[in-house]
């Protein structure tokens, strides 16, 4: 099926984004060689220097042909928006990324718009940023979630990160806390939590967000091989490996055993 970038009026929380309500969310991310124009109500974007923010849907055809008309885009020289496709990036290190993906180009004149220079409009119209966080340790576990303070998920997914395996190497209060290494065969059990920026914001303070931990970008998928992007938090931490507490593995299995049915990471099963 078509992937399709939104950056506007079909964003979380616009007016038009009910027509997305049954297309798969793959992720936030940006595409370049694009300004965005303040044209009111909404915004468009015409070809330039610039770097656009939006999210990323993967739609049906039907969807597609409706929201052509929603556009006004008909195949005519006058149309408001016209349909092309771009690349979009998932990550500033640009690892991650999608061709073919289909935007609406504004096609009227923006003589005399007001630019929007970061290329966000939903920050820029005071609006709340959804996104994907995939969790693979405590954070798989509710109950942990909540006491740091995220309050709202809006769809929780098992999900696997294939070529990873979890080390136990970075201090915390249990002792030693979960991180990610690169494992040519391994897999990482998890779940995409869809949140708001927000809700990650909060998580920021228990991981110690650019102290302990620093968000990255990587690419999951789900049980029927669906490709999703997705935050997480890796440690910068090059310690060796320990054995972690009894009651830190319970948190996380009984994490992933929520959902779950029969799924151990790679580097957590010696400890079981």
């Amino acid at each position: 099926m078509p992937y399709l970038f939104v950056y506007g009026s079909l964003r979380f929380g616009f007016e038009l984004n009910h027509f997305l309500r049954n297309s798969r969310f793959v992720g936030l991310g940006f595409t370049e060689g694009f300004r965005m124009y303040d044209l009111g109500n909404y915004p468009g974007v015409v070809k330039g220097d610039g770097i656009i923010h939006g999210e990323v849907y993967e739609v049906s055809e039907e969807t597609l042909r409706l929201l052509d008309q929603v556009e006004d885009f008909n195949g005519r020289p006058d149309d408001l928006y016209v349909r092309e496709k771009v690349r979009v990036y998932f990550d500033y290190k640009r690892r991650y990324s999608l061709n073919d993906v289909n935007i609406y180009v504004y096609n009227q004149t923006i003589e005399g718009r007001d630019t929007v220079e970061d290329g966000d409009y939903s920050k820029y119209a005071g609006m709340p940023v959804i996104l994907n966080y995939f969790a693979y340790a405590e954070n798989t576990n509710e109950e942990i979630l909540k006491q740091r303070g995220v309050t709202r998920i809006f769809k929780k997914i098992p999900a696997l990160l294939t070529g990873s395996r979890i080390v136990f190497n970075t201090p915390c209060r249990w002792g030693y806390c979960a991180n990610l290494r690169s494992d040519e065969g391994g897999k990482v059990c998890g779940y995409i939590y869809v949140m708001l920026e927000s809700e990650l914001n909060a998580l920021d303070k228990a991981e110690k967000h650019l102290i302990r931990y620093i968000r990255d970008v990587v690419k999951v998928e789900d049980e029927n091989k669906n490709v999703y992007f997705a935050y997480t938090y890796l440690s910068p931490s090059e310690e060796g490996e320990f054995e972690p507490s009894k009651e830190y593995v319970n948190y996380i299995l009984q994490g992933l055993r929520s959902s779950w049915k029969n799924c151990i990471s790679s580097g957590l099963e010696k400890f079981i």
